[in-house]
């Protein structure tokens, strides 16, 4: 690191100077890069970080609120202290001023009539200079250091910590993920700092770190940078894992089946969390090197994982601190929808009991990958009456199929089968009736979903017909 600051202590030890504190003694150890003389009004809005301001009183306000307000303005805006010439043209100070002033601790001087402001800053310029070289090598022991970096270090941190001698962390602000630094949540603490990512992140720095305002300006702008690219890169690992998993769910795709188990190492065996907090759980998973895929599952999550992974899934939902449902363990695309199934009911008995994970425990929901007795089963146990042959729950049966088809929207499935809403409203009426469930409910949708895939994989195989005589939508 560069040499200890120049502060304002050292400028009340020079005997040339003779200057004395009036008020805030506690922050003596503020660090003074320049000195400069301002009387304009609002002298916060010209002067910068760690600079001492020097004025013969002009600028400073009358009256005990105002003075207050005045010394809140300058340390707000990060001045090292303001040094006021005794000539006689300052108001007088007030006790509301000191106070502020020893409350924030920000230096108040009396500059002796003897003492030039030039002087002054000469003072500060001279000590600073040797500052100044030091700065530029650290410059480039920063931007040597940000070439350096691969794609791990550049996620850690670690390589730009060590060039200031202290842990970074850069946080989103809206899910408190942590996207540069150690662990996967992190809360502001100490100073913080916005970047300029597009979405809003933050860097948390130690109160304690040796940090100037030259040092922070470069390495703000360097972890800018990095932090904006692991964001796109972890947004765009979000949309095309959730455009896989739709795929499978929606039709079992090969295609995108073989993707997922491509993320997963080749691993077939597979498990599904249904969470909570949904935006925070699936940018933790995107910033890990978990392989995973997400979609949304109503005002939730789902989350797909290779089941050898599960132990440091548990891990990462822990510290993410969200609520978690688990599947059991699955092997084949066909059995995603009784997983996502599954996953609904242990996280809402998780909810029930105040338990932050909790795996299902119960029949299994899904029976298509085993045989074709237990695919009648699904049928039979979801469908129960509408899996007979009579034309009225023939007709109530292809409207459920329609709704799930058009993703459960009304509007939409009304326009499909050409009738009107509230008719449609009175079919899926008589199905939540007649079988039990609900379609507003994630759970009894899913359970509906795979007895439809079922099903239609019957008239595929040419062991169901399909009706033509517009009771229903032809399968």
């Amino acid at each position: 690191m560069a040499q200890a600051s120049f502060t304002v202590g050292d400028l009340l030890r020079d005997p040339s100077l003779s200057m004395s504190i009036l008020a805030g003694e506690g922050g003596q150890e503020r660090a003074v890069l320049w000195a400069h003389s301002c009387e304009k009004a609002e002298p916060h809005r010209w002067l910068g970080p760690h600079e001492l301001l020097m004025t013969i009183g002009v600028c400073v306000p009358s009256g005990s609120r105002a003075q207050a307000e005045f010394i809140a303005q300058l340390d707000d805006a990060g001045l090292s202290g303001i040094a006021i010439g005794d000539d006689g043209i300052a108001p007088r100070l007030t006790k509301a001023l000191f106070e502020a002033a020893d409350e924030r601790g920000f230096p108040v001087l009396a500059a002796g009539e003897s003492t030039p402001f030039a002087a002054v800053g000469r003072t500060v310029a001279a000590a600073n200079s040797d500052r100044q070289t030091m700065h530029l090598l650290l410059l480039a022991r920063l931007y040597q250091a940000a070439g350096r970096q691969d794609e791990r270090t550049r996620r850690s941190g670690e390589l730009l910590g060590e060039v200031f001698g202290t842990a970074l962390t850069v946080i989103d602000e809206a899910t408190g993920c942590v996207v540069i630094g150690d662990g996967v949540i992190a809360a502001p603490a100490g100073k913080t700092y916005p970047l300029n990512t597009g979405r809003p992140t933050r860097l948390l720095v130690d109160g304690d770190a040796p940090l100037d305002g030259f040092s922070l300006v470069h390495l703000t702008q360097v972890l800018s940078v990095d932090a904006k690219g692991i964001l796109q890169d972890a947004e765009t690992r979000i949309r095309e894992r959730r455009r896989l998993l739709e795929r499978v769910l929606a039709d079992g795709d090969a295609e995108a089946w073989a993707g997922l188990r491509s993320l997963w190492g080749g691993e077939r065996r597979f498990r599904v969390l249904v969470v909570d907090a949904g935006e925070r759980a699936v940018l933790a998973f995107a910033l890990s090197a978990l392989p995973w895929a997400a979609a949304p599952n109503g005002g939730r999550q789902m989350i797909a994982v290779a089941a050898g992974e599960l132990d440091a899934v548990r891990e990462l939902v822990a510290e993410a601190g969200v609520v978690a449902g688990v599947s059991t363990e699955y092997q084949s695309p066909a059995d995603l929808a009784g997983a996502v199934a599954e996953a609904e009911t242990a996280r809402e008995e998780a909810s029930a009991r105040g338990e932050a994970w909790r795996e299902f425990v119960g029949r299994r929901v899904s029976l298509l990958a085993r045989s074709r007795s237990e695919s009648d089963e699904i049928i039979r146990m979801v469908l129960g009456e509408l899996a007979g042959d009579e034309p009225r729950h023939d007709s109530l049966r292809e409207t459920l199929f329609a709704f799930l088809d058009c993703d459960a929207r009304w509007n939409r499935t009304a326009e499909a089968l050409g009738i009107h809403r509230q008719s449609l409203v009175y079919r899926l009426d008589q199905v939540e009736r007649i079988t039990g469930r609900s379609v507003r409910r994630v759970k009894d949708l899913s359970e509906f979903w795979l007895a439809r895939c079922a099903w239609r994989a019957d008239i595929r195989e040419g062991r169901r017909g399909v009706r033509t005589d517009g009771g229903g939508l032809a399968g």
